[in-house]
């Protein structure tokens, strides 16, 4: 049984802001480990031979090969959005953010 890491945001974390779909399932595995960063989730992801489950969008440039992204075969969806103020002029990297996100959303 592969163990399963989930990314917990802290105790009040609203559910719309979930970085997970299906979050709000309890999934009930034997090997459930719960982190608070990416990057020890990337970690463990490698080092266990573990799984999540997220939006999919990964970066082998900063991730590695090692992490591969498979589609999930459920009837549901996730929204992801940039929230920001109004008249702010994005930064070059949250362009480039917002294209990557188009780019490999489906």
């Amino acid at each position: 049984m592969f163990p399963y890491l989930t990314y917990e945001q802290g105790d009040f974390n609203s559910f719309y802001f979930a970085e997970e779909p299906l979050s709000e399932i309890d999934f009930d595995c034997p090997k459930n480990i719960k982190v608070r960063d990416r990057a020890t989730l990337f970690n463990l992801l490698i080092g266990l031979d573990g799984y999540t489950i997220c939006s999919g969008v990964i970066s082998h440039e900063l991730n590695g090969p090692e992490i591969i992204s498979r589609p999930l075969d459920v009837n549901d969806s996730m929204t992801v959005g940039v929230i920001t103020r109004k008249g702010f002029a994005l930064s070059r990297y949250a362009e480039s953010y917002i294209a990557a996100i188009k780019k490999h959303a489906r």
